[in-house]
């Protein structure tokens, strides 16, 4: 904050006095740190941008930093580790990575990122489902319902070979992305995410 020497602490901006709390708890050097919701006062584009400086001054600090937060994208990007808490109890600890592919329980997946799930049969590695025959994590036997995030989704023209044929019906423009209903023949409606320049449109 070099420069700001000299202004009083509500002349600086909700970013610089995140940066400011941040120094004062690391000058003591602690060995850890609690963060609670840090940046939750902040806009998004600030919001991203003071996560990336928090993490390197983290490492560079040495400092483990327990943090608490609604946010999921904070916990994913910012976390070696993350644990899901609901009711006071904890539900599963992972790496984010291994907690958003493979959660423990359909509580955790539901939780965690966008979650659909499709009534099936399992034989093994294989599940016969509305979209087909797709793989699965576990082996199973049986009747199971299988998770499928909608970004692992890919949407091709009918004029492609192979697939489940299906129709949109709604869709959710963000910018970066869009985010498709889309309906079965049998009348499943699963949704799919790609990105924002597919050109899919409802009705095709």
């Amino acid at each position: 904050l070099g420069g700001s020497g000299n202004r009083m602490p509500h002349q600086l901006s909700g970013g610089q006095q995140q940066r400011v709390a941040l120094a004062r708890a690391l000058a003591p050097q602690p060995s850890l740190i609690l963060l609670d919701e840090p940046f939750s006062s902040l806009d998004a584009a600030l919001r991203t941008r003071l996560r990336a400086d928090v993490q390197g001054i983290l490492k560079q600090a040495g400092v483990t930093a327990l943090l608490v937060t609604h946010d999921q994208d904070e916990a994913l990007s910012l976390a070696d580790r993350v644990a899901v808490m609901a009711e006071g109890r904890i539900l599963q600890i992972a790496r984010p990575d291994e907690l958003y592919l493979r959660p423990v329980s359909r509580r955790v997946a539901e939780f965690v990122g966008e979650s659909q799930f499709l009534a099936g049969t399992s034989e093994g590695r294989l599940v016969d489902c509305a979209l087909g025959q797709l793989p699965a994590v576990n082996p199973a036997s049986g009747p199971v319902d299988i998770m499928v995030r909608p970004e692992i989704l890919r949407l091709a023209p009918v004029t492609e070979r192979g697939g489940t044929p299906a129709s949109i019906r709604s869709r959710f423009f963000f910018g970066h992305d869009q985010l498709l209903d889309c309906v079965l023949a049998d009348g499943t409606l699963i949704r799919a995410r790609t990105n924002a320049y597919s050109g899919f449109q409802p009705g095709d």
